[in-house]
């Protein structure tokens, strides 16, 4: 599979994530965000709430995009992005100082014939802080395999948490789009003006460059598809 399909079927995933998402969030889990409205409506008690639970499922390895999504609906763009990025820098501490102090054996075992480990470790050995940043601000590479997988390397805690400010670039994009759920849905059903419409396709087309665009940036910088 050449390297051009790979990019852009890893591109088109992530949009139709995206697309899927809202489709969920709006159909068979709608009874469920409904409930979640919970967290947003208990003040600092449901922020906080809504803060251990992103750092259970990262323990858990789950998908960080939805709770990233969620967030977006729930807390509206700029509360979902900051609530997105706290819960992701706490959910990227515990298993990284985990993996460090206790699993280092076992994760490693599972994670041997990854190339991407191999290649983060190269990258870490030769500049820690830009391969931390690099990687955080990629949607195409899973959240919870780099807490993990950063145990394992000589990265140090300085380069990863300042590093790990490169989540806010994904934490935007996924709140955006949460926060923009709910008008999509209505003007699907009821329709909306041009200008609209206009605003969302250049938002969709937006989005498509920066994931295509950091992907590129990221690779060029970190040989994550090495396979040698």
């Amino acid at each position: 599979m050449s390297k051009k399909l790979v990019a852009s079927l890893s591109v088109a995933g992530v949009v139709g994530g995206i697309a899927f998402t809202i489709f969920l969030t709006q159909t068979l889990l709608a009874p469920l965000i409904e409930k979640a409205y919970w967290f947003p409506e208990n003040g600092a008690l449901g922020i906080a709430a809504w803060l251990l639970l992103y750092v259970i499922l990262a323990l858990l390895v789950a998908p960080a995009s939805f709770h990233k999504f969620v967030s977006g609906i729930l807390f509206g763009f700029w509360g979902g992005w900051i609530i997105a990025f706290v819960g992701a820098c706490l959910g990227a501490i515990l298993p990284f100082w985990l993996t460090k102090k206790y699993i280092h054996g076992s994760v490693e075992k599972r994670m041997q014939n990854k190339p991407t480990l191999r290649a983060m470790k190269k990258a870490v050995s030769e500049d820690g802080l830009r391969c931390v940043f690099l990687t955080r601000t990629s949607l195409v590479i899973p959240y919870p395999v780099l807490n993990y997988g950063f145990g394992l390397t000589d990265v140090t805690w300085r380069d990863y948490l300042l590093g790990s400010v490169g989540m806010l670039v994904p934490g935007a994009l996924y709140a955006y789009w949460g926060s923009q759920a709910a008008d999509l849905s209505v003007a699907m059903n009821e329709g909306r003006d041009w200008t609209y419409w206009t605003a969302i396709i250049a938002s969709i087309i937006v989005t498509i460059w920066v994931i295509a665009y950091l992907r590129k940036l990221t690779l060029a910088n970190i040989a994550l598809e090495e396979t040698n």
